[in-house]
């Protein structure tokens, strides 16, 4: 991983095999890759416009540049022909077609995994076998059972779907709602309860054993042990990144700025370009009384 370029367009944000979070920064000489965790960042963001992060290459597994540089309106990261292009589609169960892309993904192993944010918030999802643990570090899990995997993605979104059906499983978690969770203090042992005692749930009622279930823990990915999440101000609608890089959670990196540690959503930069923040620039912090509620 090389420099962070002082402009850029910010175009994915993701862990790599090995468990390691990278940011793929767009120049006009294409598109690298970049370790941001322990750096010092001084950063502005023009969120006047969005532009197309780009399409990704199945078959070589790589991101690359929209050729039209498009710009597109806020609620997508891609333009039409990119999308296309990709050919991607989470949701391909709701779909009346799916891409010769979407078809090719669906014929490989996919498994089945729980993710634990908080108490009470537990999340069941599908997720290619080859990719390993990375979909459950993007989803900024602080726990998670890899359930058990099967021969293609329509068997595991069976079960996803017959899973998300029983009380206390959800299938969708918004970002606020990861970001508040952050602030609850992990207890392992309660969570990894709670994550068994789900599993068991999920078993009896839908007449299965998951027989290779495996536990997960997160935070030696996340770099995060050592830090009072309990404290962290939450930031939105903020254009500058200014500070210290002490962790990265799933999308949410935590900046230390100040003598406070400050966390951002990464996903709502992306798509954005980004210059060296101003010297004389200040971010806006929401005040301790804040904080309270």
């Amino acid at each position: 991983m090389t420099e962070l370029p002082d402009n850029f367009l910010l175009s994915y944000t993701g862990f790599d095999a090995d468990g390691n979070h990278f940011i793929d920064a767009e120049t006009e000489s294409g598109i690298d890759r970049h370790d941001i965790l322990d750096r010092e960042l001084s950063l502005q963001f023009d969120l006047s416009k969005r532009y197309c992060t780009g399409w990704v290459d199945f078959d070589q597994m790589k991101q690359k540049p929209c050729a039209d540089h498009a710009i597109v309106d806020s609620k997508y990261d891609q333009c039409v022909k990119c999308r296309n292009l990709t050919g991607f589609n989470p949701a391909f169960y709701n779909a009346t077609t799916v891409s010769k892309q979407q078809e090719a993904i669906n014929q490989r192993p996919h498994f089945v995994y729980l993710v634990y944010f908080s108490p009470g918030l537990i999340k069941v999802g599908i997720s290619q076998e080859s990719r390993g643990i990375r979909r459950i570090l993007e989803q900024g899990a602080r726990l998670a059972i890899r359930l058990e995997a099967f021969p293609s993605a329509l068997v595991a979104r069976q079960y996803e779907e017959s899973i998300s059906k029983l009380n206390g499983i959800v299938e969708h978690v918004t970002s606020s709602k990861k970001l508040a969770a952050l602030k609850t203090t992990l207890d392992e042992s309660a969570a990894t309860a709670e994550l068994m005692a789900t599993k068991d749930h999920i078993e009896t009622n839908i007449g299965v054993k998951f027989s290779s279930a495996e536990l997960i823990t997160t935070s030696e990915y996340f770099k995060s042990d050592n830090l009072d999440l309990g404290s962290l101000s939450i930031i939105k609608e903020q254009q500058l990144l200014i500070g210290k890089t002490r962790a990265i959670i799933g999308s949410t990196v935590i900046i230390e700025h100040d003598d406070r540690l400050l966390a951002y959503n990464l996903k709502d930069f992306i798509g954005y370009r980004a210059s060296p923040a101003d010297n004389s620039a200040s971010i806006e912090l929401p005040s301790e009384q804040m904080m309270l509620f």
